[in-house]
């Protein structure tokens, strides 16, 4: 006997895109959600205000994913993006059991920027897609949105590892006995004001 041949709805670039950005849509809004609490375990006052940076931001961020659905005339809800699933839940993890407050914040700056490179992938594929399917409007969003992941992930690297005249919390993890120095008017990079050369 033949069997029977069900036939499924043909799916396309184009399609695939749409699942990519409302799979990212609800990633925003599920980070939006465990930032409060991230925050509020941070101890170091650079990444405080880092988080609280993202933190104001993020829910835009998922606006801005919902405003290229759309455009492309899809719903942005529906999908639960099970990867950001598993990230946060991670980033719960994290408690005061970690004992010292710099391990507190390196366990921290972690999980956002692991959630940092998630975005970085996301928003580079779907950018990439946009731009083949000659979608500018909705890869304009993307390349925006991009360079934002990059740049925290470019900040949350400093606020770990130091810079030239600043130690950063990995070292103040590593030994228990090392106490920082505040160094007056030095912080995290700005943002430069110019578009950043991002990869695909």
């Amino acid at each position: 006997m033949t069997p029977i041949q069900i036939s499924r709805p043909f799916f396309n670039l184009k399609d695939l895109l749409c699942e990519q950005l409302r799979d990212l849509h609800d990633a925003e809004k599920q980070y939006g959600s465990q930032l409060p609490e991230m925050v509020a375990k941070a101890t170091s006052s650079h990444l405080k205000d880092k988080l609280s940076e993202i933190s104001d931001r993020v829910l835009s961020t998922a606006e801005e994913v919902a405003h290229a659905c759309r455009i492309l005339e899809v719903s942005a809800e529906g999908v639960t993006c099970e990867a950001m699933k598993g990230l946060v839940r991670e980033a719960k993890d994290t408690s005061s059991d970690w004992g010292d407050s710099a391990t507190l914040d390196a366990s921290l700056i972690s999980n956002a920027q692991r959630i940092a490179h998630y975005e970085i992938a996301g928003f580079g594929t779907a950018r990439a897609f946009a731009r083949c399917l000659k979608l500018g409007e909705v890869a304009e969003i993307l390349q925006h949105l991009l360079e934002q992941a990059f740049q925290d992930d470019k900040d949350l690297s400093y606020i770990a590892n130091g810079g030239w005249f600043t130690p950063g919390i990995n070292h103040e993890a590593a030994d228990p006995a090392f106490k920082p120095t505040p160094t007056p008017g030095i912080g995290a990079p700005s943002t430069p004001s110019s578009r950043m050369d991002v990869p695909s």
